[in-house]
């Protein structure tokens, strides 16, 4: 029986057998040659999020108290993006053959099953490049609601995959000069062989007056926050310009307690844009009907294909599939020598 990776409370990680439906004839099976956990949603999902806390209302599109007691951890699934061949197909399928090389959505495990419209064409796309297009079309959708334009200095807190990939977009969108922020020195060092113009460590200096120094004393247009730390979204307006924009992209922070808006976000106005690439919530492209979710993750596939993003360096450490369980439980909670987690199969 094939195998999958999955946790409960993300301290411990195993192998579980499954069984695979019946192929229907509109399906596609493919065996799985790489993959990716997500680690920041998932790290939230797993750890505790709002929906343990709250429930949310559909129709009236707000958060309420929760009446039922929050449910005991269960065993789940992990990883969101897989690679791999195709082994078998239904009777009506025609977009694919046996032995073709395709990529999409899924959790980390041997063999999936789904309809042949889920699947993308790997092409000339590299393993890395595949799995990285999740995290680029979450900066892909953040770079364009901050309408960031030729000429515009950027700076993106938060370097994991999706602020990696925000400064591959910046620097295609045409912008002028994109800094990056994160503690991690590898992924400080990542971003700048993207073109980072500089990278700073929030532990060790005053973030926001860097980028005031560093861009003349005026600040960038729009910053790009994806870490979900308040300190973080706090030095994102500091940075700015006066009357420049923020773009939250994160879940959170649950704790806004280094969050302070009596202080330059007051004085200088700035717009603060949620962005949000994922259809599930209901919310439309901001440039819809022009743009759709779909457009925006089919462009982004593009953007690899014509080799203007690039996953390389960006999925690190890649961990075998035997080994995966015995590691991610460190890299997890321990992401000092990571930035995105590939499993190799």
């Amino acid at each position: 029986m094939p195998k999958e990776i999955v946790t409960k409370t993300g301290e411990a990680f195993w192998f579980r057998e499954y069984t695979l439906p019946p192929l229907q004839n509109d399906e596609v099976r493919v065996q799985v040659t790489f993959a990716a956990p997500k680690h920041g949603t998932e790290l939230k999902a797993i750890t505790g999020s709002v929906f343990d806390r709250k429930r949310w209302d559909k129709t009236l599109r707000i958060f309420l108290p929760k009446e039922e007691p929050t449910s005991p951890p269960t065993e789940r699934t992990i990883g969101n993006m897989v690679v791999g061949t195709v082994i078998e197909v239904g009777a009506n399928v025609e977009r694919w053959k046996v032995g073709d090389q395709v990529f999409g959505y899924g959790p980390v495990r041997e063999i999936h099953q789904a309809k042949e419209t889920h699947w993308h064409a790997l092409g000339t796309l590299s393993p890395s490049d595949a799995v990285c297009t999740d995290p680029a079309h979450v900066a892909f959708v953040a770079v364009r609601d901050g309408n960031i334009r030729v000429g515009d200095d950027v700076a993106i807190f938060g370097l994991g995959a999706i602020g990696q990939m925000a400064v591959q977009v910046a620097r295609v969108a045409g912008a002028h000069a994109v800094f990056g922020v994160d503690p991690l020195a590898i992924r400080r060092d990542c971003a700048e062989l993207y073109g980072a113009k500089a990278t700073f460590d929030p532990t060790v200096c005053d973030v926001g007056l860097a980028i005031k120094q560093a861009t003349n004393g005026c600040g960038v247009d729009v910053s790009v926050e994806t870490s979900g730390s308040a300190s973080a979204l706090h030095e994102a307006i500091r940075c700015l310009r006066q009357c420049g924009t923020v773009v939250h992209v994160p879940w959170g922070p649950q704790n806004a307690t280094d969050l302070h808006l009596d202080e330059e976000f007051h004085l200088n106005r700035p717009t603060i844009v949620g962005s949000q690439a994922w259809e599930g919530w209901g919310n439309p492209d901001r440039s819809y009907p022009l743009w759709t979710p779909q457009r925006a993750f089919e462009t982004t596939i593009e953007l690899f294909r014509r080799k203007l993003l690039s996953g390389a360096g960006v999925v690190n450490p890649i961990l075998s599939f035997a080994d995966a369980p015995s590691t991610l439980a460190e890299l997890f909670h321990h992401p000092e020598q990571t930035i995105k987690v590939g499993i190799q199969f």
